[in-house]
Formats: structure tokens, sequence, C-alpha cells
């Protein structure tokens, strides 16, 4: 008798340990943003039925609104720039931790015709208009310029929209700064401003971090209950961005990229991609986190604790 009740106790186990082994996966809620921390993310997209039950996708033009979703429980991870994810986790300490790098420098400044600009040290005195308040773009132009002894006048708008729109206007501005690909989308529209310097070159003249500019964050009450299927979905993550960065899929990659609406014409997204080769990335783990604290001390952003990373 002792040994069927313990037979008997042995199978429960064991068909318990099998049925949360074969139990499906819960569908995961994605925050996507229409620009390059979005791109990487295009061929999973692509690649989900829309009836999926394993993943959702929302695109966002802007982080404030994803971010808005992401607290309220619509979404279970979001594409953000690397400042607001940080600022967001030294507000709500408990709320998210980041679990990839997306996205490298994707900056670029440009000028206007009649306008010379050929380096950092070329701005001093001048005015130069940033998109975005809060995002990473306005820290790393204030440290360009102090790591170069640079005084000149930041502004900045709302949006890179109203940024791209601002060029073609009747007061357009002398010098912008925008991320790929609305870099290609006002050249695209405004024959009458050059890039004049990749930031990301300017970066690395004074600092070894890499420029980290994007990353992807879980809500922890969502990753509480659900590293495997955060785990199963870096997986696929992975693949689709290292997919997209290659070279030789620039067609292809390009087309997903407009098919899952995270930018609206092929010109623009094959522009941006020949532009970002070499920014859209996957990095996790201890190197995702060494990259993220060099570069939050770089721009002076307060580093959250380190549960704040994933490993």
């Amino acid at each position: 008798m002792k040994k069927l009740v313990s037979l008997l106790i042995t199978l429960v186990i064991v068909l318990g340990a099998l049925s949360s082994c074969f139990a499906p996966e819960v569908k995961i809620n994605i925050g996507v943003m229409s620009g390059p921390t979005g791109m990487g993310m295009s061929k999973l997209m692509t690649d989900t039925p829309e009836d999926s039950d394993k993943y959702g996708f929302k695109i966002y033009a802007d982080p404030t609104i994803g971010v808005a979703d992401l607290q309220a429980g619509n979404l279970d991870m979001l594409c953000l720039p690397t400042n607001t994810a940080a600022n967001l986790a030294n507000k709500q300490p408990d709320f998210l931790t980041v679990i990839s790098i997306n996205c490298l420098g994707s900056l670029y400044l440009l000028t206007k015709d009649g306008t010379t600009v050929d380096s950092i040290e070329d701005l001093e005195g001048k005015t130069i208009y940033t998109s975005v308040p809060n995002s990473t773009t306005g820290p790393i132009v204030n440290y360009l310029l102090k790591e170069n002894g640079v005084n000149a006048t930041v502004e900045t708008v709302k949006d890179h929209d109203t940024l791209v729109a601002m060029l073609s206007g009747n007061n357009s501005p002398e010098i912008a700064v925008l991320p790929e690909p609305k870099v290609s989308a006002a050249l695209m529209k405004n024959n009458n401003y050059t890039v004049s310097v990749n930031l990301t070159e300017a970066w690395d003249e004074v600092c070894d971090t890499p420029l980290t500019m994007g990353c992807i964050v879980v809500r922890n009450d969502f990753l509480k209950n659900n590293k495997r299927a955060v785990d199963s979905f870096l997986s696929d993550y992975e693949a689709s961005i290292d997919y997209i960065g290659d070279q030789n899929n620039l067609e292809s990659a390009a087309q997903m990229i407009v098919d899952s609406k995270v930018l609206p014409a092929l010109p623009v997204a094959k522009s941006a991609l020949r532009n970002l080769y070499g920014s859209i990335v996957y990095m996790d783990g201890e190197e995702m986190r060494a990259a993220l604290e060099e570069f939050y001390e770089a721009i002076g952003c307060a580093c959250p604790a380190e549960e704040f990373f994933y490993e």
C-alpha cells in the first residue's frame, strides 16, 4: 500500500511538471517605436500572424504615450530611449526592467545651405534645434558641446515630425539634429539641407562608451510570472535584429520595416538602413549593463539600482 501511495504521489508530481512544461505561453503585448528603436523588431512583427497568441504589437510615434500604456498595464514590453527608461525606473523603482539594448548611435547634424559646420567646434555661438523633450538627443548634444568646450544654444521642439516640418518652413533653422530615419525623410523633402556631422563619430572622439540610444523594457509584474516567455521573446528578438541589421538583407529588411508600419515609405527605410548599419544591435546581460552604466554616467543620468538590469 505504501508503495502504491508513493507511486501515485510521484505520478502526480511528474504530471504536474509536464503540464507546466507544455502549458501555453502567455501572449506578450509589445510597444514599438516608429524609429530606429523599433526597426529591429520588424522581422518578428512581419513573421507574427495577426491572430497570434504569442505576440501582439502596437506602434507609437511618441514614447510618452507608450509609457502611459505600459503603466496602465496595456503593454508588457516597450521600446524606449535609454535615458527615458532610466528616468522611469528611478521614479518607480519596482516597475520595470531593461532586457536589451536595441539601437546605438543614430543622430546626425543637418545644416542649411550657407551654414558651414564641419565639427562640433564650429557650433560655437550658434543655435541648434533638437526634438522630443526628455529623449536622449538633448543630453547627447549637451555632452558633446561640453566635452568640446563649445557654448551654443539648444532649442527643443515637441517631436521629430515638427522639426522636419520646420526645415521646410519660412523661418527654417540653420542647424538641426535628427535621428534616422527622420534624417532620410527630411533630406528627401529638403534639398537645401545636408548632413554635416555624424554625432556618433563625434561621440566616439570624446568618449569610450558606446552611444546606447535605444532599449526595450518589461514590466516587473509581468516578468515575475512569465520569465520563460520573456527569455523566449529575447531569442526571437535577437534573431529579428540580426536579420534587419545585416547589410545583405537590405531589400527584404526595408520591405519588412514598411510592412510592419514602423516606417511609412520604402525609400526612407532603405536610406535609413544604409545609415544605421552597425547601429541596429542586440545587446543583453553584462555587456548591456556595462554599456548602459557608462552611458548614464557620461550624460549625467542617474543610473537605477542593479535590479533594473536583466541578467
